[in-house]
């Protein structure tokens, strides 16, 4: 079985454990199984180890903003426990696990076009067509789109995703858009990120109607404020790793223009009574990264986060959460 989009096949699954069918963009695309069955852009969907044991899903209706009073569960790259990080793959399986919200990571190919991956470099999460690994450094910014496609993005995490490519920032938000997925779309230290990257990717999120779905994070404070500038309405989320002080708080008053909400994703065990305090005084709320131990969740609610990046962490679980 096969996913085809954008590109190519998405992935090839001998087991038929994932089927779907993208219909957007010019380009041609090859038959998929059988057992697949599609109307339209993601109108349906399959999911079965077995073809006789296939059955339809129905793709989630348009839902209002996450509510304001409910903790915000976002998926890390995805939803990494099904699908390789950072793919379609992932995405769409954060949005059939029940995820409002996915997290994602831009990088820059050498021609210019913003594609989702996580580090500088495709050598952990790419193979050739053949499956060798890379013996050498690749870049992502030393390449062309057209050359990350011959790659397969799939293969290092399962056989079954075999042939899944890298995606396109317009690709992942037309995935959002047919999924009605919140993003949280990190922007990279390592892409030298500049007045010029800052407005494709907003027109590229304006030209997808997305403009409220989407919030930009960055450990870079520089970068948010250069998304600021280019859109002050935008949501931004200051990434830490480092304990809260006076500086953190005067970097997220930096942020503001008077139009936007900031928040600090911070990284979970940074984040205790005292911190937490420092940041609500100061007027910021605050998010946790990356979460995967239940156990901790209780201390967190406690404090009054407003949301978890996750691996792992869903939805059941932060119900059963408030039920103790």
């Amino acid at each position: 079985m096969s996913i085809n989009g954008i590109g190519g096949s998405y992935f090839n699954n001998t087991n038929g454990i994932f089927g779907i069918k993208p219909q957007f963009g010019e380009q041609n695309f090859a038959p998929v199984s059988p057992f697949t069955k599609y109307n339209s852009i993601f109108d349906e969907v399959v999911l079965s180890k077995k073809a006789a044991d296939a059955e339809k899903i129905e793709v989630i209706e348009k839902t209002p903003a996450y509510k304001e009073d409910k903790v915000r569960i976002i998926a890390h790259r995805g939803y990494t426990e099904n699908a390789p990080e950072n793919t379609i793959p992932a995405f769409v399986a954060a949005a059939e696990n029940g995820y409002n919200t996915v997290e994602c990571d831009v990088e820059w190919t050498k021609d210019g076009i913003p594609v989702i991956l996580h580090d500088a470099t495709i050598n952990r999460t790419a193979r050739r067509q053949n499956g060798w690994r890379f013996f050498f450094p690749k870049r992502c910014s030393k390449l062309t789109y057209e050359q990350l496609s011959q790659y397969d993005f799939g293969s290092w995490y399962s056989k079954d995703f075999k042939g899944t490519k890298i995606p396109k920032f317009t690709e992942l938000l037309d995935c959002a858009d047919n999924y009605d997925l919140d993003l949280y779309v990190e922007l990279k230290e390592t892409t030298d990120f500049d007045d010029k990257k800052a407005q494709t990717l907003l027109q590229a999120v304006r030209d997808a109607g997305l403009e409220d779905k989407v919030t930009w994070i960055s450990f870079n404070a520089d970068y948010l404020k250069t998304m600021a500038k280019a859109a002050p309405k935008a949501r931004l989320g200051y990434l830490s790793k480092k304990d809260v002080s006076k500086n953190t708080i005067e970097t997220l008053k930096s942020l503001q223009t008077g139009e936007n909400e900031v928040f600090l994703d911070l990284k979970a065990n940074k984040i205790s009574e005292s911190s937490s305090k420092m940041i609500k005084d100061a007027g910021f709320d605050f998010e946790a990264w990356t979460v995967d131990e239940q156990g901790i969740l209780d201390d967190l609610f406690s404090y009054d986060c407003k949301g978890i990046t996750t691996d792992k962490i869903t939805e059941d679980d932060i119900e059963d959460c408030y039920k103790r």
